[in-house]
């Protein structure tokens, strides 16, 4: 860290013999000297910070899980089921390829690389391509888009090159694609009478073409005139198992091999063709082929758990049964480039071969699986847990998974490395201690609720451990916990759910469990599956009920222990009661306003006296119009038609609201503006199925969880600080060349802030975004500025008592009697 650190001093040692001036005398200089210095000693973490920018996107995706491996000349690409990346031979540097470097889409099952033309195709789940020439990508959607298959057949199964052709092996056929020009030019429908076939696999030799289909193998000859044509092919009557489906196909000098694919397991059959006669050897055992390959006349058999390789005289010369001696392989598909055997494997990412049984595995840091039922984020701690439930509330019974995303690591936690996951299934709920973020509670659809401490598993809450409930209509074990929110005082609330007492709290006392109590909410909700559950400004708990159009809300009156004075109401769908529009309730937030937003099937509606709930005020849930502004006077209600999956509010009140299908919205504090639309269509998101939002305050990354993956986007509003002491720019310096937005970070909520030169003139002045201020180096005539130092001066709007100042000084802003405070400086090059 010393040696980064000194050589970054070394280059802002230059760096400042460029700014100051060519006369280096007198009392400008001196000042201009002490001013950038003291730049260099208040921001250290902006020179080192590896924040994305304001308005950038990252992924969050597995990438240990791959499928396909290929080569260029310059790089080995692997990709998994939701991206790729690639490993640069020269410097073994990892780079990633998605949704937001510029691929079309999300699903990837095969890829392959044409050194001819230097071009990278890239087939996914949904039949879409992508060709990557250079830093160019061109998407070719033709079969996509076909209407002359059904959308069962759209599936690429395999592809070879021969030339300028990439053929790609369909679920209805060959479809051929010129490389060169960028166009389908060709497909083939080889069935018998032209009909549509399943093409699991393409090999070729100096004459023929030989298809390997759901329903035999098929030949063509390489010069017949319209291999279009379903005459051009025939099937070969000749195999021990003609009408069978075989999946993979391939020559080794004058042998033609085939795997005889078989749905029992480890069942498969690969038989060889040589001098006109199949034959088979018990050389090759039953196993599940992933793929059949051949590099320097050497067949290269890829099974599920183990690799083989054998000469064209059938002599075996590879066998792959572990990597270093310790797991066995999970192998989907390999290559061999420059010697070098390189495997695409189920669980260990891109895997190298060093040398005998000496492997590397090499992929980019994620979760290991897409799916996301829940998140929650403190203290830029991230947990997201990745169970779920059916429509009907039953569970799924996926083992518990749950990862953490922690000083810019993800890691994962399952039955694999930690065992006492195994019995747990569904994780259907995660809050993280907003008192000490290292404490971690998940809710399991199952057995209770689980506690990880320091990314280590803690224990199990059980009924019998806890205030939790047995659901009552099964009994033990079952025990389901879907709802989890931490109170002002620290103390966790828990719902079971269908039990006699819904709603719980563990008072932490210092002991493992804590002190637990549990409150009978009456018998309505003794018989309701209960789920997410919420806190309001009122310490007021609202809780998710899968009934129609219902929420459950309990005040226990600040009297937790005493059950004398606690109230509970039924809100529902009529009129003084809530007035809960649409059927159900899918998800529900509390604002930095104390109001409360719930999402329902019909939309957003807003219960704006959350403290009447109790009372004989109204208190009924508002729907929010949106003005046409066409001069009829008229309104629509403010996403009548979407089903609402999440909404979270970050630090300047903005709301953010996912939907089904619809992807994400961001609207203005009352939401009448919307201030972005992020669909898969018009941004990198994943998926338009957005199941959770959990936004960084501290930073403004805001995190979505679809139906295919995690993706973060940073936007321009941050939680407000009590202190501005930890105040930082970011980028900083703003490199020449640089247009986008310059954030000032860990500011007081909406507070004023003024950016002045080195001689104290006023060059722009705004007012924060919850806790971050933004500027885009302009003046406030829009003028870009010089090369130079900028201070940045802030004044809370709550006072100038409450601006802890520290060790970053007042200074009085030309022009303005307000007392501000120095909290960083900027630093251009222009």
């Amino acid at each position: 860290m010393k040696q980064y650190n000194i050589k970054i001093k070394n280059k802002l040692k230059c760096l400042i013999q460029l700014l100051l001036p060519a006369n280096r005398t007198g009392m400008f200089y001196n000042y201009l000297k002490k001013n950038i210095l003291l730049f260099l000693t208040i921001t250290p973490f902006a020179l080192i910070s590896q924040e994305i920018g304001i308005g950038e996107w990252r992924d969050h995706l597995p990438y240990e899980n791959t499928v396909s491996v290929t080569a260029s000349s310059q790089k080995i690409y692997c990709a998994t089921p939701y991206s790729l990346f690639y490993l640069n031979k020269s410097d073994n540097s990892i780079n990633r390829l998605t949704r937001i470097s510029g691929l079309s889409d999300i699903g990837i099952v095969k890829i392959g690389f044409s050194k001819d033309y230097n071009t990278l195709l890239i087939a996914y789940s949904n039949t879409n391509l992508d060709l990557i020439k250079g830093n160019t990508i061109i998407n070719m959607r033709d079969i996509l888009n076909s209407s002359a298959v059904t959308p069962e057949e759209k599936v690429i199964n395999n592809l070879i090159f021969i030339d300028n052709l990439a053929y790609l092996s369909c679920g209805f056929g060959i479809v051929v694609l010129d490389m060169e020009n960028e166009e389908i030019v060709d497909t083939y429908y080889i069935g018998p009478n032209g009909i549509h076939l399943n093409v699991l696999d393409l090999a070729y030799n100096d004459t023929s073409f030989f298809a390997a289909t759901e329903s035999g193998i098929y030949m063509a000859y390489t010069d017949s005139p319209n291999l279009a044509y379903f005459g051009s092919w025939s099937k070969d009557e000749s195999l021990p198992f003609p009408n069978a489906t075989y999946s993979h196909i391939t020559f080794n000098q004058d042998k033609l091999f085939v795997n005889k694919y078989s749905t029992a397991y480890a069942s498969d059959t690969i038989l060889y063709c040589d001098n006109s006669q199949w034959n088979y050897n018990n050389l090759f055992q039953h196993g599940n082929v992933k793929n059949m390959r051949t590099f320097d006349d050497v067949l290269y058999i890829t099974h599920t758990y183990y690799l083989r390789g054998y000469t064209t005289d059938l002599n075996e010369v590879l066998n792959i049964w572990t990597y270093n001696y310790e797991v066995n392989p999970n192998s989907r598909d390999m290559i061999v480039d420059d010697d070098i055997i390189w495997i695409a494997d189920g669980a260990k990412g891109l895997v190298r071969r060093n040398d005998g049984n000496n492997f590397s595995y090499i992929y980019p840091n994620g979760p290991q699986i897409p799916d996301v039922f829940d998140m929650s984020i403190s203290n830029n701690k991230l947990w997201v847990v990745a169970g779920g439930r059916n429509l009907s509330w039953n569970s799924l019974f996926k083992y518990g998974n749950t990862s953490s995303f922690i000083d810019e690591e993800w890691n994962t936690f399952n039955r694999n490395n930690t065992p006492a996951l195994d019995s747990i299934r569904d994780l259907v709920v995660v809050a993280v201690n907003p008192t000490n973020s290292n404490q971690v509670f998940m809710g399991s659809w199952s057995l209770g609720m689980v506690e990880f401490e320091n990314q280590e598993y803690k224990g199990l809450y059980t009924p019998e451990n806890s205030g939790l409930n047995y659901k009552s209509n099964e009994g033990p074990p079952v025990c389901k916990v879907g709802g989890l929110a931490f109170d002002n005082s620290g103390n966790l609330w828990a719902t079971s759910s269908y039990a006699e007492r819904i709603l719980s709290v563990r008072l932490p006392d210092g002991s493992d469990f804590g002190d637990w109590y549990s409150f009978n909410l009456g018998s309505f909700s003794s018989t309701q599956d209960v789920g997410r559950l919420i806190i309001d400004s009122y310490d007021q708990k609202w809780i998710m009920v899968r009934a129609e159009h219902s929420l459950i809300v309990f005040n226990d009156n600040g009297t937790i222990t005493q059950p004398g004075d606690d109230q509970v109401k039924i809100l529902s769908s009529a009129s003084g009661n809530g007035a809960i529009p649409g059927n159900k309730v899918f998800s529900i937030a509390n604002d930095n306003d104390g109001e409360i937003w719930i999402g329902t099937d019909e939309g957003i509606s807003v219960i704006y006296s959350p403290e009447n709930v109790f009372s004989n005020y109204n208190f009924d849930a508002q729907r929010i119009l949106i003005p046409r502004n066409d001069g009829t006077g008229l309104a629509d209600i403010l996403l009548e038609f979407e089903t609402v999956t999440a909404i979270a509010v970050d630090g300047a009140n903005n709301k953010w609201i996912g939907t089904d299908r619809s992807g994400v919205f961001h609207l203005s504090p009352d939401g009448q503006k919307e201030l972005q639309h992020f669909t898969e269509q018009n941004s990198p998101l994943f998926s338009n199925n957005i199941t959770s939002i959990s936004i960084n305050q501290t930073t403004g990354e805001v995190f979505f969880g679809t139906a295919k993956g995690i993706i973060s986007y940073k936007s321009t509003a941050t939680g407000g600080s009590e202190t501005i002491v930890s105040a930082y720019a970011y980028p900083n310096p703003v490199r020449s060349g640089y247009n986008g937005p310059i954030a000032i970070i860990g500011l007081p909520e909406n507070a004023d802030f003024k950016i002045t030169d080195i001689s104290g003139k006023l060059v722009y002045s705004g007012i924060a975004q919850g806790g971050q201020a933004i500027w885009y180096g302009t003046t406030h005539e829009g003028r870009r500025v010089q090369t130079g130092v900028y201070m940045v001066f802030v004044t809370d709007i709550n006072g100038p008592n409450s601006v802890t100042t520290e060790s970053r000084g007042s200074r009085i802003v030309a022009g303005d009697k307000t007392n501000s405070t120095l909290v960083t400086k900027i630093l251009f090059i222009n």
